[in-house]
């Protein structure tokens, strides 16, 4: 064998991983996506015949049909040759433009047939998508009706239909990002990857420290930029006026926060929203049912929703962080509103950031106890992981204004935590240790059981206590410094607290009393306790349930939640550990790591997550019953013990400074394949279940983008 041919393998078997993304992505795009145009290569079109419309379409002389009754609202086609695809052709009455669809059911039908055999399958195609336009049959059928989905009074553009198109190569560039960013994915943290190799350091500093700072950057880059595109493809328009909500009988008002800064700006506390008399009166104003018909009789001043009533005003209930820290600057400086959307990205992006950092500073704690560094692949690999576990990614696309003091309050508990690792690391630095419990303080202000996760200082700081209580039982110097430690740790604490308490005086007359219970919405919460037996089914619902699938798109649909007694009821896709962050279930493995985490003394560190994570998830339960919007209060908590998991599984299968002492953990080689094999096909997983759930809720997506993403799958 020649020199050459020795220095060629090595450099294949390094690019022989990214060779076979290239040829699988090309395989996808040529032979999957595109079987349509290979199976009409050879095809003959033709117009079909139109056979009669049902009694329920009403043709008109503009080349449209109107729904006059949908149960009997059909269009018959048919040709004399078997139909594999059809096409919907350009009707005079469309617009290119027109951002609508039209949708139907399919029945079809052989000439050896005795009768139409229905589909059950939605489909249809819009004006704006030109993909959208071709259809799948098969079967052999040469007769199709299509059975119209509309509403009675809708205007249906009447065009020809064409039997077998000759369907063009198709390209997306949308579909090609996706497969990159999976392949990509898939390279980069397969178990075999040099990035678990290398060492994460950043004790270096400048140019020097490229290799660990430059890909972190660029990670952190990309869990900013997931959750923000999602929002872009489906962001809801701002209202100009409230909605109204007919089952409430009530205005949904979306700029709560620009009224309490707007109120705050002009010295008052309750929201300048006018007061309806009859409401005022009410005996009983959180009666949702007896609320709706006063708002039925009596609507003018309408009524609001989820909005807090007490004694003659509404006021907002949620924390009035968001409306000092961001609507209020906004609106001194720029003499503008900010819109809804402005703040949930401008939220989103701060969480990600302090995701980012987070995840540095667990790795650099576990490095410090381990006494040599994780890998730069893990710490690359938690990054992406925290970011989709946060559940931020699939809650954005719904552009609600209720994220903003969650994310706000999530970003502050994560740069606590950062800060009160950075305290540790640095010998009990006082400072730091005072700066990140005022960032965890502050979760009062804006979404108070995000406070929780103060419970982590106490296995984070065990040892430094129990060292403080040595000192402070051995001298006078000692206690003095013990108690200046714990000054420095709770007086931010007190310093948040008091204006806050002070705040809920103002308004409600109780020190604690932040004004749930007084809030307008679908149901009397001021009367209402839940059974606390439905905790068990809200741990599976939350945490457990399966997400309902199909093979039709965009093959995530939502899940019904049975309660045995009345609960307030959101829509939901699944248990967080099967759909948002599958990646977490590597929790499950936690006893058969206990060797490594006795070790780092890291167990308590897991366990004080998890801790915290049941005391917020209890107040959400107690509060909202079952919402997926609310796991966004203490999933990022789970990823805290999930990632003290990950860096102690890192040190023991990666081969990054290994030593004897690792010496436990025979047949490395496939545990690390086991490990990191199943982490990285989770958040493939996570990534591709974030993406589809978004055309789920396609509301507020353009229909034009639903069904082009749609049309990618007619082969099937």
């Amino acid at each position: 064998m020649t020199m050459a041919q020795t220095e060629t393998k090595p450099k294949l078997k390094r690019i022989r991983p990214t060779l076979i993304a290239a040829a699988v992505i090309i395989i996808l795009e040529l032979f999957v996506f595109n079987l349509p145009f290979w199976q009409s290569l050879n095809a003959h079109p033709t117009t079909m015949h139109e056979d009669g419309t049902g009694k329920g379409l009403l043709i008109n002389r503009d080349g449209t049909a109107t729904v006059t009754n949908p149960d009997n609202a059909w269009r018959d086609v048919s040709t004399n040759q078997p139909i594999e695809y059809l096409y919907i052709a350009h009707a005079a009455a469309e617009h290119p433009s027109q951002d609508d669809s039209v949708s139907w059911q399919l029945s079809t039908r052989k000439d050896t047939d005795g009768g139409w055999y229905d589909a059950n399958a939605t489909v249809g195609y819009s004006p704006s998508a030109e993909d959208s336009r071709y259809q799948r049959v098969g079967g052999k059928a040469t007769h199709v009706r299509l059975r119209y989905q509309m509403e009675e009074g809708a205007t249906i553009p009447i065009g020809q239909i064409i039997a077998n198109p000759r369907i063009p190569m198709r390209f997306s560039m949308l579909r090609f990002a996706l497969e990159l960013l999976v392949a990509g994915l898939i390279i980069l943290f397969r178990p075999r990857s040099r990035l678990y190799r290398m060492p994460f350091d950043l004790s270096r500093f400048g140019w020097r420290a490229r290799d660990c700072w430059m890909p972190l950057l660029l990670a952190g880059a990309l869990a900013c930029a997931i959750p923000l595109f999602f929002f872009m493809q489906a962001a809801p328009l701002e209202e100009a006026t409230p909605l109204y909500w007919p089952e409430f009988a009530s205005l949904h008002a979306t700029d709560q926060y620009q009224r309490l800064a707007d109120s705050l700006l002009n010295g008052q506390l309750w929201l300048d929203y006018p007061v309806n008399s009859h409401l005022a009166a009410m005996a009983n104003p959180y009666d949702t049912r007896a609320r709706a018909a006063i708002g039925l009789t009596y609507p003018d001043p309408p009524i609001y929703f989820d909005v807090a009533f007490y004694h003659g005003h509404y006021y907002s209930y949620f924390g009035v962080l968001p409306a000092l820290l961001l609507y209020a600057p906004w609106k001194l400086i720029t003499g503008n509103r900010l819109d809804t959307n402005m703040a949930i990205m401008i939220c989103v992006t701060l969480v990600m950031i302090a995701s980012t950092w987070l995840v540095v500073q667990i790795a650099r704690l576990i490095a410090a106890r381990r006494g040599r560094t994780v890998s730069l692949g893990a710490v690359l690999l938690g990054v992406i992981m925290a970011g989709l576990g946060t559940g931020m990614p699939i809650l954005i696309q719904l552009g609600l204004w209720y994220q903003v003091p969650q994310q706000l309050a999530v970003f502050f508990a994560m740069c606590g935590v950062a800060l009160w690792i950075e305290a540790k690391l640095q010998g009990l630095n006082r400072t730091l240790l005072a700066a990140g419990s005022l960032c965890v303080a502050l979760t009062i202000a804006s979404r108070p059981q995000v406070m929780a996760i103060a419970v982590f200082a106490l296995p984070l700081f065990w040892d430094d206590i129990a060292g403080l209580w040595r000192r402070g039982l051995r001298s006078l110097a000692g206690l003095r410094d013990e108690l200046m430690v714990w000054a420095f740790a709770l007086v931010p604490f007190v310093a948040v607290a008091v204006p806050q308490c002070l705040y809920n005086l103002a308004r409600f007359g109780k020190l604690t009393d932040f004004g749930a219970n007084y809030n307008l919405t679908g149901y009397d919460m001021t009367h209402f306790n839940a059974p606390l037996t439905q905790y068990f089914s809200y741990v599976y619902y939350y945490f457990l349930r399966m997400p309902y699938t199909t093979a039709r798109f965009p093959f995530v649909n939502p899940v019904e939640t049975p309660l045995t007694t009345w609960r307030s009821e959101h829509v939901q896709f699944g248990g967080y550990f099967v759909t948002t962050a599958p990646f977490a279930m590597l929790l499950f493995t936690v006893f058969v790591w206990r060797f490594a985490l006795r070790r780092l003394a890291a167990g308590r560190l897991i366990a004080g997550a998890l801790v915290a994570a049941v005391l917020s998830f209890i107040v959400d339960g107690r509060i909202t019953g079952v919402d997926f919007r609310y796991q966004i209060d203490f999933v990022w908590m789970i990823m805290i013990a999930v990632l003290v998991l990950l860096f102690a599984i890192d040190g023991c299968v990666n081969g990054v400074g290994s030593d004897s002492d690792d010496g436990d953990v025979r047949y490395r080689g496939i545990v690390q394949r086991l490990v990191f094999g199943f982490l990285v096909a989770a958040l493939v997983y996570a990534v591709l279940f974030v993406f589809f759930k978004q055309y789920l809720m396609h509301m507020n997506m353009p229909v034009g983008r639903w069904w082009t993403v749609e049309s990618w799958f007619i082969f099937m």
